[in-house]
């Protein structure tokens, strides 16, 4: 794997975990409503969630590449169309939902990170869309590794991040306040990034 490819994926991953939505919310609230350290756990636990849904991702998209190479082409082009699609909706959805479901507070930090990503079965759509654009039939298990481990470190430093600022410089006012912004930013890179993709398979 080529630094540009890894840095490419890499951004993905980030813009993936930078998107305000209830995992944003739980890592918020755990902030204010706890302290820094419960913020940090349901980082960690958010992380290891995300990396159960690449491990999944990166498994089920090799097995379907070396068994037919054309279902996993059409994979690759409703990967680029949902990256795109998304990108779409970024720029232009006027609110973001980012109620927490109630009954998850009886569960400790770690565990409320951890659920609040699995439960979610966008991201496995998400990561089906994106790892399908960077997986190939030679890859390796270090390649794989690399893949899995970069997004599920990727989110986790983004959350733990964002549980020192909220402690330290309340962050959350400036999210809320920037939030329509930071979503057509967003938006932007991933359209971008599925325009690049396109043009890495016709090419």
């Amino acid at each position: 794997m080529t630094f540009f490819i890894w840095f490419q994926f890499a951004l993905v991953c980030l813009i993936g975990a930078m998107s305000p939505g209830p995992s944003l919310a739980v890592v918020i609230r755990n902030n204010l409503n706890f302290n820094r350290l419960a913020g940090i756990l349901t980082s960690l636990g958010h992380g290891l969630g995300i990396g159960v849904y690449a491990t999944a991702a990166v498994l089920g998209l090799g097995f379907i590449l070396k068994a037919n190479q054309m279902v996993f082409l059409i994979i690759q082009i409703l990967g680029l169309i949902f990256l795109f699609l998304l990108g779409l909706m970024f720029i232009f959805q006027k609110r973001t939902d980012q109620n927490v479901e109630e009954h998850q507070h009886q569960f400790n930090s770690f565990f409320q990170g951890f659920v609040i990503a699995v439960i979610n079965p966008k991201i496995l759509i998400w990561f089906t869309a994106i790892y399908s654009q960077f997986i190939n039939i030679n890859a390796n298990i270090i390649f794989n590794t690399t893949l899995v481990l970069t997004a599920s470190i990727i989110d986790a430093l983004w959350y733990i991040l964002v549980s020192f600022l909220v402690t330290g410089y309340g962050l959350k006012n400036f999210l809320i306040e920037r939030k329509k912004m930071i979503q057509k930013i967003t938006g932007s890179l991933l359209i971008l990034i599925a325009l690049s993709l396109l043009y890495k398979i016709i090419s």
